[in-house]
């Protein structure tokens, strides 16, 4: 257990220093999405000037674009395409060979690529405070279990995205896949508008996956619009589903690599 613990954390800090290693990535990163954020700040404080939509008001609203900022940054800023060169370009077959389980050391490389953004959400939500001053958490509870949810955005996330991952097995392509994947998971976690602002059925949809976990249930949690329970609730459904997936993605990975295909060999 040691040992497979000090592997994973050796793959976990190469990729952290791989990223680090661009040092402009962090600046981009900040500058776009402390921009994408100021935008919406902007928009939403226009919108709800004269009250409130669906229980958000500007105080809350506030909250919750920092809060998205805050998992769009981490979620999107991984190094998602490492590990889907790995299969598109061959290494795979080198991979199957080492005495390293492939999902695991990916989600090790995956967790390291994914804390290397954690400067730049710290950056970026020091600087949205100082300008907008949001409520805090609705309770020292509320505040404890926000952080919770947001730990688990990790596994969640990998899981997400291993799985797609696999599809380059038999698309032999990449590109598409993750504009899907990235365009689902900001429009059904509540990134792009609060869940609650969408139709009742749409809203059941969206509960159904996975991706709400990423922004609604860390901002439910944190501004009290769910209790203790509820919150706990939606803590376990989030770990349920890192679970869920990390097993599915095993079950994937060991259907796709019955037949490699390298260099059409």
């Amino acid at each position: 257990m040691t040992s497979a613990l000090a592997v994973d954390r050796a793959f976990a800090a190469i990729a952290f220093k791989r990223r680090i290693a661009y040092k402009a990535q962090w600046l981009i990163a900040l500058i776009l999405g402390g921009g994408a954020m100021l935008v919406s700040m902007a928009m939403w404080r226009y919108l709800l000037a004269d009250g409130a939509l669906s229980g958000y008001d500007w105080d809350s609203m506030r909250a919750y674009i920092i809060i998205g900022f805050m998992t769009a940054t981490v979620v999107f800023g991984a190094a998602d395409w490492h590990i889907a060169d790995r299969i598109l370009d061959g290494h795979i077959a080198i991979d199957l060979t080492k005495p390293v389980d492939f999902q695991r050391a990916r989600a090790a490389e995956y967790v390291g690529s994914m804390v290397s953004t954690v400067p730049t959400v710290l950056v970026g939500v020091a600087g949205a405070w100082l300008l907008f001053d949001p409520p805090g958490p609705a309770s020292a509870t509320a505040g404890l279990l926000t952080a919770v949810s947001f730990v688990l955005v990790f596994p969640l996330a990998f899981g997400i995205t291993y799985l797609t991952v696999l599809v380059c097995f038999w698309t032999k392509r990449y590109l598409g896949v993750m504009w899907l994947r990235e365009a689902l998971l900001g429009f059904f976690s509540g990134m792009v508008i609060p869940l609650a602002f969408m139709p009742s059925w749409l809203q059941a949809i969206a509960w159904a996956l996975p991706f709400p976990h990423f922004t609604t249930t860390p901002a439910a949690i944190y501004l009290g619009r769910v209790d203790t329970a509820g919150a706990l609730g939606l803590l376990a459904a989030e770990a349920a589903w890192a679970v869920g997936l990390w097993f599915g993605g095993r079950m994937v990975f060991n259907h796709a690599v019955k037949k490699v295909t390298v260099h059409g060999g």
